[in-house]
Order: C-alpha cells, then structure tokens, then sequence
C-alpha cells in the first residue's frame, strides 16, 4: 500500500526531496498547540455564523461539498495568520523552487481557506490545484504552486483525511488514480500535508461527529494572478498594518500592489 513520508517540519531540505519524489509529504511539528488554539478560537465566531453547505463568498457546487464550511479573508479573522503565512518551512520551499529555480524572481500567497469537514461529508472529485491556471502548467515542466494544508485538528482515516496520490505529480494528463495508487493523509494536529500543484488529491469522507479541521495556504510563483485578492477578502487596514515581508508576499506594498515578478 503506498504511503507518504512523515518528515519533521525542522529538515526543509528531506521535505523538499519528499515533494520532488512523491508530490506530497507530511511535514510534523509545523503548528505549536498554541497557534492551533488561537486560530481556532478566532475563526469559531466566524464558522458558527456560517451555515453547513455555504461559502462565505457566495459560491458554492456539488465540488466544495453539502457538508463543509469554508472561510476566506483569513488575515482579518486572525492576527496569527502572519505567523503562518511567515513560517520558515513554507518560505524556504516556495522560494527554493521557484526563486533559487530561477523560475521566477519572487514567490506570491495564491490564497488561504479554512476547510472544514462535517459528519457524512463524502469523498471530493479528484483533482489537482494547478488546474486554476491550466495553460500554463500545460507549458512548464516545473511545479507553479506548492500548497500546505495545515491540521487544526487530527486529520483521521474516519474524519476526512486528505486522499492524496503519491508520485502522480510526474503522471501525464488524464490519468485516473487506482485504489491501490490513493492513500490518506492522515496525520496529527499541528502537522501540514505540503504538495506540489500537479498531485491529485481530494478531500476525504468523515464518518465521525467531530469535524475536520484544515487551514490551506498556497504559494505560486510571483508572476501569477492569485486567486485570492487579499485586499477584497480582508479589511485592507489589517493587510497594510501587517510586516513588510508579509505584505511582500500577499503582493501588497503601502501605495498599492508592488510590480516585481
């Protein structure tokens, strides 16, 4: 049965040969129990006034599930959200592939969402990220994206652990995952599933009464237009007042967005 390599979140380098091999890894020990405690606690008034079902956004089909909940705008939810947007594993990642790369001269948030999965959520349609911006991972052979999904609470074989497809990263279009090619995710609070934009994944079944609990965030190369618009999604005073290296990273300078790709 195919796995996906547990690495502590302190070794960026075995992570990053983890990705380069498999398309995804588990990165251990990323979020202390005291950051997932804070952002629970500030998302929670947010999430109790969001129906199952509904995205605070106004979209919703058949793919983000009957069953979920999903937050945007996470910045202004959370004054901890800058200390995972910083943190060190991500940055040294996103910028080994594509800055060091030479893919591009910086890296850019593509966006953050809160996923949460509730009781008799079934299994999500297969799928890949990079798919947001199809003609251009048709044309490049290297990854544009790299995301992490981070466990605010235990990602489980019953509760909806991610399904993820080890190695089909390298897979031409249009293959179909097998059984025996899918795993779960599964993995501890604090932890983050990190994957590249070419691996198939989806969001698992939770079969349990508790929900599960996942915080997304995407990193692309700078010269893509992100997903999210930080400054639609959040307060924009609470994206001007944050670090200098985080507004860089959100693409967001004091005099509007900055021109450097």
């Amino acid at each position: 049965m195919v796995s996906l390599q547990h690495i502590a979140a302190s070794k960026p380098e075995d992570v990053l040969s983890a990705v380069r091999e498999d398309g995804a890894c588990i990165a251990t020990g990323v979020l202390s129990d005291e950051l997932c405690d804070d952002l629970m606690s500030s998302f929670q008034p947010h999430l109790d006034e969001t129906n199952w079902g509904v995205d605070e956004l106004g979209y919703r089909n058949e793919f983000y599930g009957e069953q979920t909940k999903r937050l945007h705008g996470l910045f202004s939810k959370s004054p901890r959200m800058v200390d995972v947007l910083t943190h060190p594993l991500f940055l040294s990642l996103a910028r080994t592939l594509f800055v060091d790369s030479g893919m591009a001269n910086n890296i850019r948030l593509s966006n953050t969402e809160l996923m949460v999965l509730s009781q008799d959520q079934g299994n999500q349609v297969f799928h890949t990220d990079a798919a947001s911006w199809p003609r251009v991972q048709q044309q490049e052979s290297d990854e544009i994206l790299i995301s992490a999904n981070c466990a605010l609470t235990d990602f489980t074989e019953t509760n909806g652990a991610t399904r993820v497809v080890p190695g089909s990263h390298l897979w031409e279009a249009g293959r179909e995952p097998e059984e025996h090619e899918i795993c779960l995710a599964t993995m501890p609070r604090g932890s983050a599933l990190i994957y590249t934009g070419n691996a198939i994944h989806s969001g698992g079944a939770n079969q349990e009464a508790e929900a599960r609990v996942g915080l997304y965030l995407g990193y692309i190369v700078s010269w893509l237009r992100p997903i999210e618009n930080q400054l639609v999604t959040n307060d924009p005073a609470d994206i001007l007042a944050l670090p200098e290296d985080a507004r860089r990273i959100l693409d967001v300078s004091p005099g509007g967005f900055t021109v450097y790709a």
